[in-house]
């Protein structure tokens, strides 16, 4: 199956429920319209790199997940990294926060991988 904006913006939308976040806590985040966010969710408007990476982030998962071509089996479908937190007055300050935060677990995540592997 060849890799399309539908398919990058439905794993997007799903990234984002596993996320707990709605389309408005993205859209603020990234400093957009609503709408925008639900056209890049339907394939409808393309997004570009740096912003997929700043959601992959976000979301907790390797931006090659959703550039990958072939579909993941369902079961296999879940973020590097998870972390609870409310969303009912949840700021951008408090997003951008939360990415950094998910985006160093999973450089250490990698690091420590690559000990392992190693033997260290």
């Amino acid at each position: 199956m060849a890799l399309t904006r539908e398919i990058i913006g439905q794993r997007l939308a799903q990234a984002r429920h596993h996320a707990g976040l709605t389309q408005q806590h993205v859209a603020a985040y990234l400093d957009l319209k609503r709408e925008q966010v639900s056209y890049i969710e339907t394939g409808q408007r393309p997004i570009d790199i740096p912003t997929l990476q700043r959601l992959a982030d976000l979301y907790g998962y390797e931006l090659s997940y959703f550039l990958q071509e072939d579909p993941m089996p369902e079961s296999e479908i879940s973020p590097t990294v998870i972390a609870a937190f409310r969303t009912a007055h949840i700021t951008s300050k408090d997003l951008e926060t939360i990415r950094w935060v998910k985006r160093f677990t999973m450089n250490l995540d990698s690091l420590n991988r690559l000990l392992e592997e190693n033997g260290e």
